[in-house]
């Protein structure tokens, strides 16, 4: 059985600190990062439930403009103890129509068409889709081994299924294994932080 990627040492220090008691938000701040929740919930909505599997239990962060899912698992160690493990979290985009947090301008990610040898950019990508540089749909729709290349070397192999093309661009949904889907959102999580990094320097 494959766990839950975990937070790194480092991050779940940025959260710790990011949700202390002594930050405390007020309604008549000017400052729009001062209020966030953080809550406990076995309610997730059908836009992460698909992407974090088989979670139980989840926790929110809802900070600015995004809403952070994290997979929470409790484990009871050998001593009796209750030890909750945050996985990585979604990062779902709430400043218009709630959706997953799509990473624009994706210039080092890469879709691999192992049947025809071929190769497309990815413009952007999210958890649940992506925007490929390619000719059309169809061509990608022909091919039965498409892989999706991260930056750090990781492939995945994804099942698409087309939205729309335009200006050169095919829309596509696309599925993954969960251990590989676990790694992207890992990736997305990590760009979104260096994106916002001024956000996340706020917060703690």
């Amino acid at each position: 059985m494959i766990d839950e990627p975990r937070l790194s040492a480092e991050e779940l220090a940025c959260f710790s600190a990011i949700f202390s008691q002594t930050r405390v938000g007020t309604a008549l701040t000017n400052d729009p990062l001062a209020n966030h929740l953080l809550t406990v919930t076995t309610e997730v909505p059908q836009v992460v439930a698909s992407i974090l599997g088989k979670a139980k239990l989840t926790l929110l962060a809802e900070v600015g403009a995004y809403k952070l899912w994290f997979p929470l698992r409790i484990k009871v160690d050998d001593f009796g103890l209750f030890q909750p493990t945050l996985g990585v979290p979604e990062v779902l985009d709430v400043s218009g129509v709630e959706r997953c947090w799509r990473l624009a301008h994706a210039d080092d990610v890469w879709i691999f068409d192992h049947d025809q040898g071929e190769q497309w950019s990815v413009e952007s990508l999210s958890s649940s889709g992506m925007a490929i540089r390619a000719p059309s749909s169809q061509q990608l729709l022909s091919s039965k081994d498409l892989q999706l290349q991260l930056p750090n070397g990781e492939t995945m192999r994804v099942d698409i299924k087309p939205i729309r093309s335009e200006k050169g661009l095919a829309f596509v949904k696309f599925k993954a294994e969960s251990e590989e889907r676990d790694a992207l959102r890992q990736f997305l999580f990590n760009r979104h932080r260096s994106q916002y990094a001024n956000l996340y320097s706020k917060l703690s």
